[in-house]
């Protein structure tokens, strides 16, 4: 015999394999369905498994289901080599007439409880919230052989149990599934290794429904007890028919039947009665199990040899013998169990809602979960600017989230673990953030241009920023050590017109860079104090001998803001010192009369001018000047 494996498997949320026919290259056909009680009767729909009730939202198994499986295969190893259980019918079958007959050296090679979330629906069996394919069943097997490192082989048979809730069908077409065509069944595929990896789908049947007879015993609990008379059953089959391609059939009737089916729902003579009528003692454990063929016997048995053969009362007697069509069978097995009981799978990723900016606030969702979520855990992750390389953020862990500077130029992105009875889920992540917008600072100040004067205009730049930004400007008055600022009203722009408020102090811009973070500041260095139109605090002068011949020089009296230049122009005026005009070329500091300028007075007309204009001033007449002697 080779040896069964029990594995218990959660489901995970993962994309949903495609369903294909049961019979595609490298699957083995479903064989050895454990039919309903009633299909016996009426045939494959006549009824549906737990009629009128309502599929459980918490997928889960019995607290003593997995522990009395698995003490159910311990023992059935335990007693390898007897002949004082129904295991034993099977030592009559053999691969080749007269050699190769199967050997009940059974091992239980340990079991695993898969946590994986459910993938998507591949069926719909008419009752359960959730149905998987014999395609998805494999690809769930496979996966725990991968996370234990077991593998395939025509000495292995691994026993896929899945929790109440989770219905199955052969595929997503022919509507043959848990409610109304099987209650197990076994079948084979060929793994990635080119290895036979041979199992049976034991789904969770539980007390209501058709797959336990009335005259059946529960001398464990009505759960474990109706499963493990399928797996008997199937157990059985796959030791004596364990390829169930046509053309690798080993043992079977004419019409098709393997020995479990022969016997389905046979019990035998019962040593207890009632509700715990047992018919088997295995490893000192009592077990009310369906008979097995015997060909030697012609009957149903409990055991072999000295069965005390009962005829097979559910199929006509013509349905058998078993007739060896020259397949293999399993001489020696090895059993695994696989429970799977899944963890809340996400069917919608979480949805994370706010700015993304520093200081601002996120908020996630949780996204929508199946199989019974109770309760939700959160972490924030950063993640590169491109959303890759993300890790998790210190103490973030609730639904909302508050930027912080060092997540700026990075995105962000929530994850979100469900909890359900059968533990925690692995974390669904939502789509990252754009990148992080960080708080605006200026790398560069603004620089004002133009010339600090009245009247003449200013402009700022915006100087330069670590982030884009929007602009806004102010100008500011400040005193000419570039003190006591105040905003000047209404200025407003980046241009600014000095006024002549302004004078005599020193200007500055200021720029606010606002984002979705916030706004910052940034300001100009200080214009140079401000000068307006120069004007003579004192006049200028003429000084010297009006006399022909004599020079004259003017001073250039004293001036506001600073002028930068003077220019000179002596006027010759009537003898009263009216009626000025201008002398060509007289257009420095100093004069010399001439004859021309006897009997008239001077003046000195002075012009000072800065970056603001120019004001000229003429001095008072000077001293008229006499004729000159004749000689």
């Amino acid at each position: 015999m080779a040896k069964v494996f029990a594995l218990v498997l959660l489901l995970a949320l993962a994309a949903t394999a495609s369903s294909g026919s049961a019979s595609s290259p490298g699957r083995g056909r479903i064989s050895g369905v454990v039919p309903h009680q009633s299909s016996l009767v009426s045939g494959p729909h006549a009824l549906s498994r737990g009629l009128g009730l309502l599929s459980p939202s918490i997928l889960t198994f019995d607290a003593s289901y997995e522990t009395v499986l698995n003490q159910y295969f311990t023992d059935v190893a335990a007693s390898s080599g007897g002949s004082d259980n129904v295991y034993s019918a099977a030592t009559q079958y053999y691969d080749n007439p007269g050699s190769g007959h199967v050997q009940y050296q059974s091992t239980f090679g340990g079991s695993y409880v898969s946590k994986d979330p459910l993938p998507a629906n591949g069926c719909d069996d008419g009752v359960d919230t959730y149905c998987l394919t014999d395609q998805q069943l494999e690809n769930e097997i496979q996966a725990a052989l991968a996370a234990k490192g077991w593998h395939g082989g025509l000495d292995h048979l691994f026993f896929l149990m899945t929790p109440n809730g989770v219905g199955s069908c052969f595929d997503d077409i022919t509507g043959q599934c848990t409610t109304n065509r099987f209650c197990a069944y076994h079948s084979y595929f060929v793994d990635s290794t080119s290895a036979n990896v041979l199992y049976a789908n034991e789904p969770y049947m539980g007390p209501t429904g058709d797959c336990a007879d009335n005259a059946q015993g529960f001398p464990n609990d009505v759960d474990s007890d109706t499963t493990i008379n399928t797996i008997s059953h199937e157990h059985n089959e796959a030791i004596t028919d364990p390829l169930t391609d046509p053309s690798n059939y080993a043992w079977i009737s004419d019409v098709g039947d393997e020995n479990g089916d022969l016997c389905a729902y046979g019990f035998g003579t019962q040593t207890a009665p009632g509700a715990q009528a047992y018919n088997q003692t295995i490893n000192g454990h009592h077990y009310d199990l369906q008979q097995e063929y015997s060909n030697a016997d012609g009957g149903c048995v409990q055991k072999y040899p000295g069965g005390n053969p009962t005829m097979p009362t559910t199929h006509p007697q013509d349905d058998g013998p078993l007739v060896y069509n020259g397949g293999p069978v399993m001489h020696t097995n090895a059993t695994y169990a696989i429970y799977w009981l899944p963890t809340s799978g996400n069917t919608s990723l979480p949805v994370v809602t706010g700015t993304a900016a520093v200081n601002k606030t996120l908020t996630t969702s949780a996204g929508s979960w199946n199989a019974g979520a109770t309760s939700f855990s959160y972490q924030w992750q950063r993640c590169s600017s491109s959303g890759t390389s993300c890790s998790n953020i210190p103490g973030a862990t609730t639904t909302t989230y508050r930027l912080a500077t060092a997540d700026a130029t990075h995105t962000v992105r929530s994850t979100v673990r469900a909890t359900n009875v059968n533990g925690q889920s692995p974390a669904a992540a939502s789509v990252t953030t754009s990148i992080v917008v960080p708080v605006p600072a200026a790398t560069a100040s603004p620089v004002v241009s133009g010339v600090a004067a009245v009247g003449k205009p200013l402009s700022s730049s915006s100087g330069a920023w670590n982030t884009p930004v929007s602009y806004a400007y102010a100008w500011f008055r400040c005193g000419a050590s570039g003190t006591g600022c105040a905003a000047i009203s209404a200025a407003r722009s980046a241009a600014y017109v000095v006024t002549h408020a302004d004078a005599g102090h020193t200007l500055a811009a200021r720029v606010l860079g606002t984002n979705a973070a916030g706004t910052a500041a940034a300001v100009s260095s200080f214009t140079s104090v401000v000068v307006d139109v120069p004007a003579a605090t004192t006049a200028p002068r003429i000084s010297g001998r009006a006399r022909v011949g004599k020079k004259l020089s003017g001073s250039t009296g004293s001036w506001t803001y600073s002028p930068t230049a003077y220019r000179y122009q002596w006027l010759r005026c009537n003898a009263h010192g009216r009626s000025c005009s201008t002398i060509h070329h007289a257009t420095h500091s100093t004069y010399k009369l001439t004859r021309h300028d006897a009997g008239h007075r001077l003046r000195l007309r002075v012009t000072a001018s800065n970056a603001a204009g120019r004001r000229v001033v003429t001095t008072a007449p000077s001293a008229r000047v006499p004729a000159a002697k004749k000689r």
